[in-house]
């Protein structure tokens, strides 16, 4: 099961949206490097627009062959744009975590790692939800064949019980 040349093309579009979205970003932060908590809140955006890019490429890569993920990446753009899965724009430092002469930039790259972590982690659970909601489409698709398998094998009987008188 590889990549299809469409999905490799919508993946090249990812990776290209991505890297414009960083671009875009560090130009912002160029004009707010004297406010710690505006980068913090352009990296939150920053972040939230990478996880609308890549729900908009799975359901691109894989709209017409599972049509039945469409309601499922509806659903995780909606709580994505309501902001409810990712942490406040401001958050206490850790004096641990602070080098004394740390500069900005040094704070910025942690900043960013913290939020590559997040987004490893809001993919795998993603991943593991689709994966959930898929099986349970399976188990329902299954249960309805069992059903009509069922039905099917039955009607002899009944027809011939019909014909019978």
């Amino acid at each position: 099961m590889g990549i299809t040349k469409n999905q490799s093309d919508d993946i090249k579009k990812l990776n290209a949206r991505m890297h414009q979205l960083v671009d875009e970003f560090t130009v912002t932060m160029k004009h707010e490097e004297s406010e710690p908590e505006k980068v913090k809140s352009s990296m939150n955006d920053l972040e939230d627009n990478f996880k609308e890019c890549i729900l908009d490429t799975v359901n691109d890569c894989y709209k017409e062959q599972h049509p039945e993920l469409t309601p499922l990446l509806e659903k995780e753009r909606d709580a994505l744009r309501r902001r409810g899965n990712r942490p406040p724009a401001l958050e206490v430092e850790d004096p641990e975590t602070q080098e004394p002469e740390e500069s900005f930039c040094d704070k910025v790259l942690r900043w960013f790692h913290a939020m590559l972590q997040r987004l490893q982690a809001w993919w795998q659970k993603f991943v593991a939800w689709v994966k959930e909601m898929v099986a349970a489409v399976v188990h329902a698709a299954k249960a309805l064949w069992n059903v009509f398998e069922s039905f099917c094998c039955s009607l002899p009987e009944l027809l011939r019980s019909f014909f019978q008188y």
